[in-house]
Parts: structure tokens; C-alpha cells; sequence
């Protein structure tokens, strides 16, 4: 990941509450695999599957609701 990525999947992640996850991205690796494998473990301890995410989506939109724009009802996903 570029640098630019990676300040904003860190933002991301904070914005959202997931500052464990956040510090991850903020490790710089060396290439090995060791280490690797530690930034590895230490994303899945903070984000351990697709529900964690939703998860924090969900109570930062009942929590701020007014930061998400609706949708128009004309468009489709």
C-alpha cells in the first residue's frame, strides 16, 4: 500500500473505532515473514471477521447519522 493508503485506512479505522486495528496499519513491515505473520495475528485480534466491520459501521451511523449523506432514491447499488 502507497503511503496515502495507508494514512487512510488508519483514519478509517479510527473514524470507525477500531483504533487496535489502526495500529496495525501504523507498524511499518520489514519484509520478513515474521513479521509478517505478527501484523497478521494482530489485524485478525482487532477485526477477527466481516461482522466486526459491520459492527462499527452500525454504531457509528446511530451514533452520527447526520455524517452519512442519504441515498437518492433514484439510484441503485
Amino acid at each position: 500500500m502507497s503511503q496515502p493508503e495507508v494514512a487512510a485506512a488508519v483514519a478509517g479505522f479510527n473514524y470507525f473505532g477500531l483504533a487496535d486495528a489502526a495500529l496495525v496499519f501504523q507498524q511499518l513491515p520489514d519484509g520478513t515473514e515474521e513479521t509478517e505473520e505478527r501484523l497478521n495475528q494482530l489485524y485478525v485480534a482487532a477485526v477477527p471477521n466481516d461482522e466486526t466491520l459491520a459492527h462499527a459501521f452500525r454504531v457509528k451511523l446511530f451514533a452520527s447519522p447526520e455524517a452519512f449523506a442519504p441515498m437518492d432514491s433514484g439510484a441503485h447499488a
